[in-house]
């Protein structure tokens, strides 16, 4: 964009005349990005398939396995990932494909001509990050136009893969001190704890950092943080702002709940996959037991602090939509999101926190935690449809930290450890059934949005 001390050709120019020159090269450049980043909600043209030669069997089979374990990573349910898979064998012409897809690995077997050749691949627990989420279902959009080769998509695969995150270690360490805000506000929206929401953040943060470079420290980092943060808030904290630990405690937990893997679970179990629904089951339950046990062994360190004597005053109602801004920043930087999408990205946010919010003083907690999970779906499936709208599970992920209470089930956990068994065994039941709602909330969501998905050009599964 120019600037009012630009040169404009043809010498000496009024004052009237240089603010329209540059008015004219303003409004142009405004032109360019309002076309470029609002297209017009609709599908577009799908490209032409290009023509290539059908690939051999066994490079179909290596990319097929490989994908599959790659979407297992995007947290895609395994239904999902043999759909997309038997497309993608579809688009390359592979015949007696069949798969066997679990949570932990992928199980492929292929047609080689005279004989069938059959081949697994191990997967990961690492998680994908948002801007790997987004260039995964890129290309599995590509190679269901037909437009890569079979060849070309494992190397894209393998890149993005091995690509780095966008912002480095620092700033994510400063990315979740604002995401630990976010979630303070939303949670416990107090003035003196919004400080020590942004120090345990940073802890939290450094902590991960630590661990992407100790490979001991990751196996046993959710455990280790959980101590961690709980000792230093029961033993100066809590005491020093007169404030119920645990309520400064879990916001900076949040991120470690397995919200996401709950919900899949159960889904899954739903759908009538018993195997993956079963082994998510039994992973999210262990790690809200391993977050429960750290916490309880940080209490043990730092002994229980004072009662509180006081209720301490919240901010205001407003507090909690500031939260959702604080919170979606931080999100879009500590994940590493896809540039151009951190607006789309608090579009949804506030979707599901305003529908839950609003609804649920008429329908109540589990009315409230179906309807925004059935609402944000089509949602993120419209997004999507944009030209500039990133791929479903870029903005729908982020918001399972919301619509699940996984807050209140860790609550939940702590107090059946400590003291007040009966509340916490009825708030972590509650919790439960809050996660089916959404479970049931994302099926019918899923339904509603399979017309908008077909209506686009753009092919990208949640």
């Amino acid at each position: 964009m120019s600037s009012a001390s630009d040169p404009v050709p043809g010498g000496l120019v009024t004052p009237g005349a240089r603010v329209r020159s540059v008015s004219r090269r303003w409004w142009s450049r405004v032109a360019e990005v309002a076309q470029s980043h609002l297209a017009p909600l609709g599908p577009a043209a799908d490209p032409e398939p290009e023509d290539f030669d059908a690939p051999p069997p066994e490079a179909v089979l290596d990319l097929l396995r490989h994908l599959g374990v790659v979407m297992s990573r995007a947290g895609d349910a395994t239904e999902r990932v043999t759909q997309i898979l038997e497309q993608v064998a579809d688009v390359y012409a592979a015949t007696g494909v069949t798969f066997f897809v679990v949570p932990t690995g992928v199980f492929v077997r292929i047609d080689t001509g005279d004989s069938s050749r059959m081949d697994f691949e191990a997967g990961s627990s690492v998680p994908l990050r948002l801007d790997q989420v987004d260039a995964l279902y890129r290309l599995i959009d590509d190679i269901r136009h037909g437009s890569v080769e079979a060849g070309v998509a494992r190397e894209r695969l393998d890149a993005l893969v091995a690509s780095r995150p966008r912002f480095g270690g620092g700033v994510s360490v400063l990315a979740s001190g604002v995401l630990t805000v976010g979630l303070g506000l939303m949670l416990d929206p107090t003035a003196s704890a919004l400080p020590a929401f942004l120090l345990i953040g940073f802890l939290v943060g450094g902590l991960r950092w630590w661990a992407d470079r100790e490979p001991m420290l990751s196996l046993v980092l959710p455990v280790v943080t959980a101590t961690v943060v709980t000792a230093i808030v029961f033993q100066w904290v809590a005491p020093a702002l007169d404030s119920p630990p645990l309520e400064i405690v879990i916001p900076a937990l949040v991120t470690f709940l397995p919200g996401a893997a709950l919900t899949m679970a159960t889904v899954e179990l739903s759908t009538g996959d018993m195997l993956a629904g079963s082994a998510r089951l039994v992973y999210g339950l262990e790690r809200l037991l391993v977050l429960t046990f750290g916490i309880a062994m940080g209490a043990e360190l730092a002994g229980l602090p004072p009662a509180v004597g006081q209720a301490p005053v919240t901010l205001g109602a407003w507090a909690p939509w500031v939260g959702v801004l604080v919170f979606g920043v931080g999100q879009f930087v500590a994940s590493s999101a896809p540039r151009r999408t951190l607006g789309w990205l608090l579009v949804v946010l506030y979707v599901a926190y305003g529908v839950q919010a609003l609804s649920g003083r008429v329908l109540g907690t589990l009315g409230a935690s179906f309807l925004a999970a059935a609402v944000v779906l089509p949602v993120c499936y419209a997004i999507q449809s944009r030209r500039s709208g990133p791929p479903v599970p870029v903005t729908f992920l982020p918001t399972f930290w919301m619509l699940v209470p996984g807050a209140l089930g860790l609550q939940g956990v702590a107090r059946i450890v400590g003291v007040d068994q009966a509340a916490g065994l009825g708030d972590f039941v509650n919790a439960l059934l809050s996660i089916v709602a959404i479970a049931v909330g994302v099926v019918v969501g899923s339904g509603l949005s399979e017309r908008i998905g077909r209506a686009t050009s753009t092919w990208r599964g949640i």
